[in-house]
């Protein structure tokens, strides 16, 4: 049974405890057993010892374990029983002996417990009873018997709130027992409990107030309430009443006696009698299935906003320990649903998790890198070595894909901020998807820098003609992004020359069949390049990339280059030296001609392991750089 309770969050700090109650002890049946009791390793083996040693206002605090009873548990002085972990830890248990608890003082609370195999065939309460006053609550009690009120019996006064009943036995109340006024009953999930007379889940006679109960799958005789049994003065409001059956098999949700009773904003079937605001729908519970029971609301559930609110749900929560009221009017039943979640544009995506709430053809942006930017690298004398400084073009990139409700591929917008070239050559750059899964035909592209006359040929919708893989071009020469400043080799590489502003380009990618996933797209996994000095032949990709279409492949295995393609190597050299590297952060690239394993001491190992040693050889961490070779 899916159900949940409030597993006693009201867990006490100790230094905070001692300014709420007078003294604090605890019961653990692995404690010393030493008065006063005051801690876990002095404790009590027993409640009634702890019990014997209380005076009103204290706490006595319970450890984890099964207490079985021989005599019942009698709390008749204004102390809180406390379970340390809650209910599904701390198991009182009867064993089938004797009843576990009986309460009789005001200010008597039990809190958080398993309350089982209760007994008391010739009296009141099985597992709880309460006399003229006391609390209980937070509490799962199951399979205990009694004359009156299997699992809990209330006369004359008493509060039961926030527990589940289950599988009690009794001839008056087989779940819960009211006797006459002042007995209230509050957020009770009371199920399958069976009576052999009167109100298989709750019996009430002469009084009675029971509030926001979930009562259903419980069992009497025929004509005798399955459901709930109310005589005189028995009073129920907010609560749901739903699938009781007698030991006949029919349906018999609500039994009464009497004419002062009253049923007020009910949910059950037939109408329920003598009262107002009632209704016979379909609750709508999440599952009622036997072995898979959840009694939550459903969206849309008939019971949602539509109980009265009272007091006292300002204090108490529901049985998941979320507040009684969440839309300005309570539920019925045991549980509060949240207030359905605003969705302005109607795609079905809640506008708390909606990027874009008023637009229903997008709602979620995705990053990469999830924050900040990633750089490139390049070296521009492939197949050749070069100075191997690696700022011959250094871009900083970022992606943001836009997806609809559906997680599909709307758009990307793709930044690329151009910090530097220390190149003489002029450059282009572009990029290229990491597979053929999107047709070049759903793509419009625009935001490109390309000169007139440029050396790059594209389609109509921007993508680069003759690709077999679509190809978005980002500029065909730096320098016609970033001004030369006069002096030193290319931008923003020699510290003497003047510093220029990184340019940035925008490239806006926009899908004109949102038919695609992320995962399809692969945008993360996409493949950058550098043209070399505008010959469209001479391309440079990271390690083990690929080259596009339009690349000269007989440059492949020349000068340095060691390059296989028959086995996936590319743009390597025979120790596995890169021409360009991706680094997932913001990189600080070395001065010109300043090859970069002078700044960066384990670049050579990370390289030649292929990238399983020295992982973060750029971080500027250990001693990873030499500053005075970087820019």
């Amino acid at each position: 049974m899916k159900t949940k309770t409030i597993l006693s969050t009201f867990i006490l700090l100790l230094a905070v405890s001692g300014s709420l109650f007078a003294t604090t002890r605890y019961v653990s049946l692995s404690g010393s057993n030493t008065a006063p009791y005051t801690s876990l390793a002095t404790a009590a083996n027993t409640f009634q010892t702890a019990i014997g040693a209380s005076t009103a206002g204290d706490l006595i605090l319970v450890d984890d374990g099964t207490y079985i009873l021989s005599s019942k548990i009698s709390l008749t002085i204004g102390v809180t029983i406390r379970s340390i972990n809650g209910s599904s830890a701390a198991i009182v248990d009867g064993n089938n002996a004797t009843k576990c608890f009986e309460i009789n003082h005001a200010d008597a609370l039990v809190d958080g417990f398993t309350i089982k195999n209760g007994k008391n065939l010739s009296g009141f309460g099985g597992g709880v009873n309460i006399t003229y006053a006391g609390t209980v609550q937070n509490c799962f009690i199951t399979n205990n018997q009694a004359r009156d009120g299997g699992g809990i019996a209330l006369d004359y006064g008493g509060l039961a709130q926030n527990c589940i009943v289950t599988n009690n036995t009794s001839q008056y109340g087989g779940g819960i027992r009211c006797l006459n006024s002042g007995t209230t009953v509050r957020n009770c999930l009371v199920l399958n409990n069976t009576t052999t007379n009167l109100g298989g889940g709750i019996n009430t006679w002469n009084g009675g107030d029971i509030y926001n109960c979930t009562i259903a799958h419980n069992t009497s005789p025929v004509g005798n309430g399955a459901g709930i049994r109310t005589r005189g003065a028995g009073h129920v409001y907010n609560s749901i009443i739903y699938e009781n059956y007698n030991t006949s098999g029919i349906l018999e949700n609500w039994d009464v006696d009497g004419s002062t009773h009253s049923y007020t904003n009910v949910c059950t079937v037939p109408l329920a009698p003598n009262g107002s605001n009632n209704i016979t729908a379909d609750p709508s519970f999440v599952s009622i299935t036997p072995g898979s029971e959840d009694y939550h609301l459903q969206a849309g559930s008939p019971c949602i906003n539509t109980g009265q609110n009272a007091g006292w749900m300002a204090t108490v929560a529901d049985l998941d320990g979320n507040s009684r009221i969440q839309d300005g009017v309570v539920d019925m039943g045991t549980y509060e649903s949240a207030p359905a979640p605003v969705d302005t544009d109607g795609d079905g995506v809640a506008d708390v998790d909606d990027d874009y709430p008023n637009d229903a053809d997008r709602a979620f942006d995705n990053f990469e890198p999830a924050s900040g930017y990633s750089t490139l690298g390049f070296e521009d004398l492939w197949p050749g070595m070069g100075d191997y400084d690696f700022n011959d073009l250094v871009c900083d990139y970022r992606f943001q894909t836009v997806t609809n409700a559906s997680n599909k591929v709307v758009e990307i917008f793709g930044t690329f901020v151009i910090k530097a070239f220390g190149a003489s050559m002029h450059n282009g750059f572009g990029f290229q998807f990491a597979n053929d899964n999107v047709s070049q035909a759903h793509l419009d592209v625009s935001g490109y820098h390309l000169e007139a006359g440029s050396y790059i040929s594209l389609e109509s919708n921007g993508l680069e003609s003759g690709q077999a893989k679509p190809t978005i071009i980002v500029f065909d020469n730096a320098f016609h992004l970033m001004q030369y400043p006069g002096s030193g080799t290319g931008v923003n590489t020699v510290k003497s020359a003047p510093y220029v502003t990184p340019e940035t380009v925008n490239i806006y990618i926009e899908f004109t069949s949102p038919i695609y996933s992320i995962a399809q797209v692969a945008i993360a996994q996409f493949n950058p390049f550098m043209i070399a000095d505008l010959d469209r032949d001479v391309e440079i990709h990271l390690p083990d990339y690929p080259p596009t279409t339009l690349a000269d492949q007989t440059l492949f295995g020349t000068g340095k280059d060691d390059s296989n393609p028959l086995i996936g190597r590319y743009y390597k050299t025979a120790n596995n030296l890169p021409w360009a590297i991706k680094i997932t952060e913001s990189f600080a690239y070395p001065k010109e001609e300043v090859q970069i394993v002078a700044a960066y001491n384990h670049f050579v190992e990370w390289a030649e392991s292929n990238g399983v040693l020295f992982t973060t050889w750029y971080e500027d961490i250990d001693d990873n750089r030499n500053d005075s070779n970087i820019y």
